[in-house]
């Protein structure tokens, strides 16, 4: 199973939405890279949150991890 790395932004106003997004990864086992940089192997379930968080004003983007050296 391939890790893939889940970018986002959202509205600093949006609070709650981060908040929401934030248990939900944790609940998903995602691991923290940085503040808005998340690792998981759930492709389908990041894709979820991305969705939901474009559907919130926010942005996201999902890459897959390879490794290069």
């Amino acid at each position: 199973m391939k890790d893939m790395i889940l970018l986002f932004d959202i509205p600093r106003e949006e609070r709650r939405i981060e908040l929401k997004i934030w248990r939900e990864l944790k609940r998903l086992d995602a691991k923290m890279v940085q503040h808005s940089v998340w690792k998981s192997g759930k492709l389908q379930d990041l894709i979820d949150i991305a969705t939901f968080i474009k559907k919130s004003g926010g942005s996201a983007t999902i890459l897959e991890e390879k490794l290069i050296f």
